[in-house]
């Protein structure tokens, strides 16, 4: 690899596909550059190295440590495939390690493996460290390229946080909500990194657990390990049929949640944020501030008004630019609508198993999710969302040479209350309606569409607006 071939840290890291443009190699310049970077900064003597299930990401995780060892640093890897922010980011900044490395692609289809850099704090590395990691390497890739030629990959020193994890969210949950009922809850990891945490999490807190596709399957049996419909299509039937109370999924590192009910079926991130962050809210816990992402449901700014005082950040997609407002005290709970929840006083980045226990405990508290949800529809009215993707090959720049043009387009779809150009082209709408049209994240050659609506008809009439918009300008 030289200097021409230098890596690019994308919205959560740096991923490619497995033995082609993400391999060994590639992984002990990721390490040599950071660790370089990160010890210069900070100080580095302290570091944790997690994984997930994907083929050779166990050997990866010891190239890393074996790096680490050759800088004198204290390296331990976990013992056995881990969840990413739920676990060892959580871990990490409870232990004090100095910097955390998880080997993770997170969601993305089993050929793809990845590189994740978390600080001291549990929160992804921020872009100004993250740049500063590759502008390092384009200075000193020779160095660095002769330096990791010669690294020896050793056995490492492993350790197990499990234990520390799952008592630590029973008793923040506990503090927060009372269960009373014992739901019958079907948990599908998807193969993936929280095998065996949520469903342990969920019988402690007194629920009657089953586990499904729990056992570890770099190839997540033939399907992407994201919990959207058409990956968890026989998990969403066993609720509909067999008497589940309520259904969860998780992504490969488990930061990602849906959950499922039998009236509803299928419950999306943007629902189960707005019924966590509206139980949140009712109890007192969230007083400041709520974060959402550019794309993330506008009933989250309902429930917002509805409490009064407590302000709403929006922000760019990726959740890394949600974490400050966490970090600083701006805002308690932040949220995403392809991904989920955090919570600024458990860990500053998105914990899947986290907001599972949550959404349980609230539904046990209620006998039920479907009541629970029926109240928000009640409450602040059933939206309609959906999102899209064209493909594009330089969708990021199309955007932003078209903005002006776009955002005048989309004005014949009614009257306009604002638009947003922090991430794309957002415009919202007098009836509450708004479309959002941005580059994919990274390097993705695609744009994407992302609608809201109080209606299907509405959202229906935005999105083909929208998709034939693009079309026709490209």
């Amino acid at each position: 690899m030289g200097q021409g071939s230098a890596f690019r840290f994308g919205t959560d890291g740096v991923r490619g596909i497995i033995d082609k443009d993400f391999n060994e190699r590639l992984v002990a310049i990721l390490a040599e550059s950071t660790f370089r970077y990160w010890s210069r900064k900070y100080g580095l003597k302290k570091l944790l190295v997690g994984y997930d299930v994907r083929r050779k990401s166990r050997d990866y995780a010891n190239v890393v440590a074996s790096v680490a060892v050759e800088h004198g640093i204290d390296a331990v890897i976990t013992e056995r495939p881990t969840p990413t922010p739920p676990v060892v980011a959580w871990f990490g900044s409870r232990f004090g390690f100095d910097l955390t490395i998880q080997i993770t692609a997170s969601h993305n289809p089993p050929m793809y493996n990845g590189f994740k850099v978390i600080t001291n704090k549990g929160s992804p590395a921020p872009d100004d460290d993250t740049n500063e990691i590759e502008r390092l390497y384009s200075q000193e890739w020779q160095d660095i390229d002769r330096f990791v030629s010669s690294i020896r990959v050793m056995k490492p020193q492993l350790i197990d946080p499990s234990s520390h994890y799952v008592d630590h969210v029973i008793n923040d949950v506990l503090r927060m909500f009372k269960p009373r009922s014992r739901l019958r809850v079907i948990v599908d990891p998807l193969f993936g990194t929280a095998i065996n945490y949520t469903s342990k999490v969920l019988r402690e807190l007194g629920m009657d657990v089953v586990e499904v596709h729990n056992s570890y399957d770099p190839s997540f049996g033939g399907r992407n390990p994201n919990p959207e419909p058409e990956n968890i299509r026989d998990t969403i039937q066993e609720v509909m049929s067999k008497g589940y109370d309520i259904g969860i999924a998780h992504d490969c590192d488990a930061d990602r949640i849906a959950a499922i009910d039998p009236s509803h079926g299928y419950l999306s991130p943007n629902n189960v944020i707005t019924i966590v962050l509206e139980h949140l809210m009712r109890r007192g816990f969230v007083k400041k501030g709520v974060v959402r992402a550019v794309s993330t449901t506008h009933i989250v700014d309902f429930i917002a008004g509805k409490y009064g005082g407590v302000r709403v950040y929006e922000v760019p997609v990726g959740f890394k630019h949600s974490v400050k407002y966490l970090i600083n005290g701006d805002a308690e709970v932040a949220g995403e609508e392809s991904s989920g929840l955090a919570y600024s006083w458990h860990v500053p980045d998105k914990d899947g198993i986290y907001t599972a226990a949550l959404l349980t405990a609230i539904a046990s508290e209620y006998g039920n999710l479907v009541d629970v949800f029926d109240g928000i529809i009640r409450e602040y009215g059933r939206s309609f969302y959906r999102r899209v993707d064209v493909p594009f090959s330089d969708g990021k720049e199309f955007v932003s040479r078209n903005r002006e043009v776009i955002i005048d387009r989309l004005r014949e779809l009614g009257s306009v209350k604002q638009v947003i150009t922090i991430d794309g082209v957002k415009v919202v709408f007098n009836d509450g309606s708004w479309v959002l049209i941005r580059g994919g994240s990274g390097t993705e050659p695609i744009i994407r569409i992302y609608a809201e609506a109080f209606s299907e008809d509405r959202l229906r009439q935005v999105i083909d607006y929208a998709v034939l918009l693009i079309k026709s300008l490209g």
